[in-house]
């Protein structure tokens, strides 16, 4: 089934969205002293990766 236009549009923030929460989460492993606080920025980035790759998935 066709996405609408408003569905497509939607999607598309979505993903804009999710992959610029991926970098952020980057940004920060980065700057992440914590041993904990690493753990847990990686378990969000690897759930963000996660919706990016659902979304995407979406489209195709």
């Amino acid at each position: 089934m066709a996405l609408t236009q408003t569905e497509a549009w939607y999607l598309a923030e979505s993903i804009k969205g999710e992959t610029l929460m991926c970098q952020k989460l980057a940004n920060y492993l980065n700057q992440v002293q914590d041993p904990e606080l690493r753990r847990l920025v990686l378990e969000l980035q690897r759930s963000c990766r996660q919706h990016v790759d659902m979304l995407i998935s979406q489209v195709n």
